[in-house]
This record gives C-alpha cells, structure tokens and sequence, in this order.
C-alpha cells in the first residue's frame, strides 16, 4: 500500500521504481482518530508525513494562552519534513482534527536515497523548500492581520 501512495505522491515523483521500492519498504500507512497527535514538538524527527486522508493542524505551542494554528493540512500535504532537514526534533505538533490517515516516511532512508542521487536530492529539496516558504508567508500574512486588529490608544 505505501508503494502505490509513494508513486503517486508530487514529491517522490523524481525518484526511480527502485528508489521508490526502497523507500515503500522504509515506510507505512497509519489510521489516526480525530484528536491523536502524529507527533509533538521536541520529539526525536525520524518520520516524515504524508496526509492520505483527513485533516491535520500543524500547531506551535504558546508560552501563555491558545496554541497558534501555521497550517490546517488536507489530503496530500507533507509534513514533518525535519527528519529530512537535518533538525533532530520536531519544531510544531501535528494533531489530526478529524479522523485522518498518514504515510510515515523514515526520514534516515529517504536521506539516504536522495544524497545518492543529488539531482533529484537537489529537486526534492527545493520542493521542500517552496512548500516552507508558502507556511512562512501565509505564518506573517496571519501575524499581520492579528496586529492590525489590535486597538491602538490615540485613535
């Protein structure tokens, strides 16, 4: 099962039948409920994400008052990608927000398989990339809209 979700996953596209077969071997489907955390800030990074079905929010935990929300991921999103950047622990919490089902990916071997091949590395890398800059972007977008909504004396 986690070979045809590899195959048919954007970012495994570059990745050769073998490579692909390697990484199904390193990788699994699991069944969460809504409310079951995949992982949580400060673990051990060792798995990355794929979201097959379902809802998951990736969250970063406040010192005081409610968590904020950097992503609301659906069906197709990656996630955890850490364990690939070389990050030894996990920097938001994934919890699912309604019954979901995920690919675990073990980051070790996708590591692996892409330092052997550094095109295609150098390709998943920078999808990685532009996948961390649209969180950053929409991350200030939301920054910007909470501080313009505060009430400034002198108005």
């Amino acid at each position: 099962m986690a070979l045809e979700k590899l195959e048919k996953h954007e970012l495994f596209g570059l990745l050769s039948p073998k490579e692909i077969e390697r990484l199904s071997k390193a990788s699994g489907v699991a069944k969460l409920k809504k409310g079951d955390k995949v992982y949580s800030e400060g673990i051990p990074a060792s798995h990355l994400f794929v979201l097959l079905k379902g809802r998951v929010e990736l969250r970063r935990l406040t010192r005081e008052g409610p968590s904020i929300v950097v992503e609301d991921l659906t069906e197709g999103g990656l996630f955890g990608v850490s364990a690939l950047m070389g990050t030894d622990r996990f920097l938001l919490n994934a919890e699912c927000v309604e019954d979901s089902e995920v690919l675990k990916i073990e980051g070790k071997v996708l590591r692996q398989i892409l330092d052997e091949n550094p095109a295609v590395g150098y390709a998943t890398q920078r999808r990685i990339s532009q996948i961390f800059f649209k969180r950053y972007l929409a991350a200030m977008e939301r920054l910007q809209a909470i501080a313009q909504a505060i009430p400034f004396g002198g108005r």
